[in-house]
């Protein structure tokens, strides 16, 4: 489901999956939005792909979703998003 969202001050549309454990964001929509990519061992695992480390995460980003706000983490991910 994709929904309007305002993201580090900014209007964007998401896709919204309910049953993600975190957040994720392109390196390309991260550097866009001006946010600073701190390096992270992390590693995910999705349904359709081996597991693949992340490019790093970005801390305390302003978030809001129809009334609700709030300062998130988002993990930096280019092999799922790449073409999003």
């Amino acid at each position: 489901m994709f929904v309007d969202i305002n993201i580090a001050g900014q209007k964007w549309s998401a896709l919204i999956d309910t049953r993600a454990s975190d957040l994720f964001i392109s390196e390309k929509a991260g550097k866009k939005f001006g946010l600073s990519i701190k390096k992270s061992n992390k590693k995910i695992k999705t349904i359709n792909f081996e597991e693949a480390p992340t490019m790093g995460v970005v801390h305390n980003v302003e978030l809001q979703i129809g009334e609700w706000k709030a300062k998130e983490d988002f993990e930096v991910e280019t092999k799922v998003l790449s073409s999003i």
